[in-house]
């Protein structure tokens, strides 16, 4: 029979295991995060100069060698679509380049969404065919806004905007990174088979450092 003084020795010890292994966890948790996480990338003239437009309330921002693609008279046009939009929405205009110091579309739209800082629609149109649709918002959107850019910039434009216009803020989905509760345990669990052995063994050690038995008597035979 384990004496109490015993028991309250391992009680201990067991708290301090499992706020060992708790402490590994979130440790490693961030550790792999930091690691995922890229570096951003420097943010060029081209995406500045718009994003520097948008935030000082333009809607619509087309780049001095894009004027062919949107004319001044189509730019007017699509400012003030844009500014009925009950969704905020911002269109970008710009020639495509290979030089433009981003890595590609998708880059673009992330540093402009990240500059401008509000939550809206980002249209990006580099010609004919060659444009994208994105959004910063928390919500999702009900409705169809069309990502074709296929065909005349005038009607493709007004159309995308229009639509824009038309969507409202649908009801967030509960969709969760570890599957709910259930996958939370779940995880907690993995996380801990991992961690509380690798903990007894550190313990284990530090006893054999001490010139001590590596397993405790009692209930941690």
């Amino acid at each position: 029979m384990t004496p109490p003084g015993g028991r309250l020795r391992d009680a201990v010890l067991a708290l301090l295991a499992g706020g060992l292994a708790a402490g590994g966890g979130v440790a490693v948790h961030e550790l792999w995060t930091d690691l995922r996480a890229p570096d951003l990338a420097p943010v060029g003239d081209r995406v500045q100069h718009a994003a520097d437009a948008l935030r000082a309330g333009d809607r619509v921002y087309v780049a001095p060698d894009a004027h062919d693609l949107v004319p001044p008279e189509l730019e007017t046009r699509l400012e003030a679509l844009a500014d009925a939009s009950e969704t905020p929405v911002y269109l970008t205009v710009w020639e495509k380049s290979s030089h433009a110091g981003y890595g590609g579309i998708w880059d673009a739209v992330g540093q402009l969404e990240r500059l401008v800082d509000e939550e809206a629609v980002f249209v990006v149109y580099r010609g004919p065919g060659d444009g994208l649709v994105d959004d910063s918002l928390e919500d999702p959107l009900e409705g169809e806004i069309p990502e074709d850019f296929h065909g005349d910039p005038a009607l493709r434009l007004e159309e995308i905007l229009t639509a824009v216009g038309e969507t409202r803020s649908g009801t967030p989905d509960d969709w969760d990174y570890w599957g709910g509760p259930g996958g939370a345990v779940a995880a907690g669990v993995l996380h801990a088979a991992g961690t509380i052995p690798a903990t007894l063994v550190l313990i284990g050690l530090g006893r054999l450092a001490l010139r001590r038995r590596f397993q405790m008597v009692g209930g941690w035979r």
